[in-house]
């Protein structure tokens, strides 16, 4: 059997074999054609001599580290060969190979054998999707975050997933202090208490989240060394919010942080790292604080604080102090980032706020 991507001259084995599998929501053979040829799109073919047993079309969300396994079909007269597992894991390397760190699909709710295959290969149900298909049947959108190769350099920090949605920069500092003092033990009232200390008050909706320059300073004030690179032409998160006297309360907060941070000392950049930077401080040891925006991860435009666990010659890996389900945290642990997406997933807003803290011992 032979995997391989395919290519125009396949389209009416395509176009037969999925008149063949689906009696419902099936693609049209113009529709086929355009994923043939799509910058966006990647579609693979499992080939048996001249016949194609199975094909897998893998989808591309521009702009984000999302991919989408659209559709999967095997000719009836090969299943049982493990063709279509092959061509999920095929999808799965190059979606990473894309800089995609995340791989979603759906599947019939009423389709036990390929529910199965899926949850084996660990991916877990997202969402309901109520009356779905064409013939009114539900769905089951389900999701992986992918795993690359090992990486070459890996910090020795544990995991700290946060317990409320505002304190990612505080667990992220958690993260940070338990790699650097092998005695200190992250809890979730020294997580509240970092919030506490960094937080800009006030965001779009809810609690507010931590601002560089906050968390840096609640390192700094533990006895920790800091730097602090910031790019932005607006004080952080002062955008996302309406209200006058919210906006005057950040610049509040905000211009407070900056004198605190002058009268310590604490070593300020204003411009955004660059990989090579970046690939210094994990080879030293060091632990990097990251804002970005979420939307590329999962299509929502949040700000969220990552920290950096690893890297190897294509990735970055990040532990994300995010996870959607307590039974899953292990997926939040050095998920992989390609080093060529980077740039694009640092940032935050539409004055693209660039904020990343440096803590060392």
């Amino acid at each position: 059997m032979e995997f391989r991507r395919a290519t125009q001259q396949d389209l009416p084995a395509l176009v037969e074999l999925e008149s063949q599998v689906f009696s419902s929501d099936v693609i049209a053979p113009r529709q086929m054609k355009r994923f043939l040829q799509s910058q966006h799109s990647l579609v693979f073919v499992a080939q048996d001599k001249q016949q194609i047993a199975g094909y897998a079309l893998l989808l591309f969300h521009q702009g984000t580290q999302l991919s989408r396994l659209y559709s999967i079909a095997v000719n009836p007269d090969f299943r049982g060969q493990q063709i279509a597992q092959q061509l999920v894991e095929m999808c799965e390397r190059s979606a990473l190979e894309q800089g995609s760190t995340t791989l979603r699909l759906e599947v019939r709710n009423d389709n036990i054998a390929a529910k199965n295959l899926y949850q084996k290969l660990g991916y877990k149900p997202l969402k309901v999707l109520i009356h779905y298909y064409d013939d009114l049947a539900d769905g089951i959108r389900m999701q992986k975050r992918l795993t690359a190769s090992q990486p070459k350099t890996l910090l020795p920090m544990p995991l700290y997933i946060q317990t409320t949605p505002f304190t990612c920069g505080a667990a992220c500092l958690l993260m940070a202090f338990s790699m650097l003092d092998k005695a200190f033990e992250p809890n979730r009232k020294e997580e509240l208490q970092l919030w506490r200390e960094a937080t800009t008050i006030f965001m779009a909706a809810g609690h507010g989240g931590c601002s560089g320059h906050g968390l840096a300073l609640a390192a700094k004030k533990r006895g920790f060394d800091v730097e602090l690179w910031i790019h932005s032409q607006s004080t952080p998160f002062v955008d996302s919010v309406r209200d006058p006297n919210k906006k005057e309360v950040i610049e509040i907060v905000h211009q407070d942080f900056c004198q605190q941070a002058e009268s310590l000392g604490i070593h300020h950049i204003m411009s955004p790292p660059n990989n090579q930077q970046i690939e210094t401080w994990i080879t030293e040891g060091k632990a990097v604080l990251l804002l970005i925006s979420t939307y590329r991860f999962n299509g929502y435009k949040e700000p969220h604080w990552i920290i950096l666990s690893g890297m190897n010659e294509q990735f970055f890996f990040i532990h994300d102090p995010h996870s959607d389900r307590e039974n899953d945290v292990a997926s939040s642990a050095s998920i992989p980032v390609s080093k060529a997406s980077l740039a694009q997933i640092i940032g935050f807003g539409k004055q693209k706020h660039t904020a990343c803290v440096v803590v060392s011992s």
